[in-house]
């Protein structure tokens, strides 16, 4: 009946159907399909849709198109990144599984509960990265596993719980470091593991579920091997050599002979060898203290004021500026005397007949009386003049 029908034209342009090992087939690939409903014969048994655009699968997405005689669905390498809780109800007959390659970060664990004779089921490539402490799923009938390329950072004690029939369990290319053996313990029928990981820690712990594997013959590629320590690791011991046995009389028979005899205790000699490199970081260290240490003195001893705060010597532009302030203080200091004692400083010779006129003074002078002397009278032969200053004159003018 399916062969009638795709003679017909029951087969969609986007599939090639035909029957291979007595089930109905329907090849959907790369096609760019975002449904599941494209129009395949509701007979097929084998639906293959890799390679396309489908992101969600609703609920009784399968059962409203009729198709409940599906053994073998393929959906991998889509965009898938929700399913309905009941998205796969009415697959009874449904066996085999494959989801990987797609963008499922969370799956409900009773999602497969509709497929009652599931065994093999695909989910590597996507994105569980975090997984609670609670059964992943719950399947009674599952034999293959495959969670390899999931990022998947740890593994909780309670994630295989309910799986009772699991063989095969493929967990390789994840990030995890270890595993724990009450992990693998619900799964008592299980007889292939795979763990291959470029994270795991070859530590103590991760040893120990290995040989636990092992114990209980489990098909599994050992990720931790014992490796030769390094030379420069090694610790050589001086074997002690086989002593003689000796006769107690002769050592401590006094009577026969006074001579005691001592044996010679041979000692464990311990050989360390260090690493070259360790001793070459030992070497710079003691070179650079003990560089530190001569820098230190040396600029002790060059400093004259004894420590590390030595002053550097003044520029030219520092030293005429503290000249320039030395000046000014000095015509300031000048100006103010001139104030302060007028009658100190004689006027120069040039300014006296113009300091002096002929008129009488504004104000009273020391030694002159207070008539119209002129110049000539005030002048004093026997006084000498007292010369200007060396830079300028100062004059003050009272008003």
């Amino acid at each position: 009946m399916f062969l009638l029908n795709v003679r017909g034209e029951m087969c969609p342009k986007q599939c090639d159907c035909d029957m291979e090992g007595g089930l109905n087939r329907a090849l959907c690939e790369n096609q760019n399909i975002a449904s599941i409903d494209v129009g395949v014969p509701r007979g097929v048994q084998v639906y293959v849709l890799n390679n396309n655009v489908i992101t969600e699968l609703e609920n009784f997405c399968f059962k409203e198109l009729g198709y409940n005689d599906i053994s073998i669905l393929n959906l991998s390498n889509n965009h898938i990144f929700w399913i309905g809780l009941r998205a796969f109800s009415a697959l009874d007959h449904l066996t085999n599984l494959d989801l990987s390659n797609n963008r499922l970060r969370y799956l409900p664990s009773d999602l497969f509960w509709d497929t009652p004779k599931l065994e093999y089921l695909d989910l590597s490539g996507n994105i569980f990265e975090s997984l609670k402490n609670e059964p992943f799923l719950m399947h009674t009938v599952l034999k293959v596993l495959n969670l390899s390329n999931c990022r998947i950072k740890s593994l909780p004690d309670r994630v295989f719980t309910r799986l009772p029939n699991l063989r095969k369990l493929d967990l390789s290319d994840n990030y995890m470091i270890s595993i724990n053996i009450a992990l693998l313990t619900p799964l008592r029928k299980l007889g292939m593991l795979k763990l291959q990981s470029e994270y795991v820690h070859c530590e103590r712990e991760f040893m120990t579920v290995e040989s636990w594997i092992e114990s209980k013959g489990i098909e599994y590629e050992k990720q931790c091997k014992r490796l030769i320590p390094k030379q420069s690791e090694k610790m050589i011991y001086a074997v002690d050599e086989t002593k003689d046995e000796l006769d107690v009389s002769k050592v401590w028979n006094i009577t026969k002979n006074n001579s005691t005899v001592i044996p010679k205790e041979s000692k464990n000699q311990t050989v360390m060898s260090y690493p070259t490199t360790q001793v070459f970081i030992m070497g710079l260290e003691v070179g650079l203290a003990v560089g530190i240490l001569g820098t230190y003195f040396w600029l002790k001893s060059l400093c004259k004021c004894g420590a590390l705060s030595c002053r550097r010597p003044q520029t030219r532009r520092q030293q005429r500026r503290t000249q320039r302030i030395a000046d000014t203080e000095l015509r300031q200091n000048l100006l103010w005397a001139s104030i302060i004692t007028p009658d100190l400083e004689t006027p120069p010779s040039s300014r006296r007949q113009l300091s002096l006129p002929d008129r009488a003074p504004p104000f009273p002078t020391f030694g002159l009386n207070s008539g119209g002397e002129t110049t000539s009278q005030v002048a004093d032969s026997s006084r000498s003049e007292t010369p200007p200053p060396p830079y300028h004159e100062c004059s003050i003018n009272i008003n």
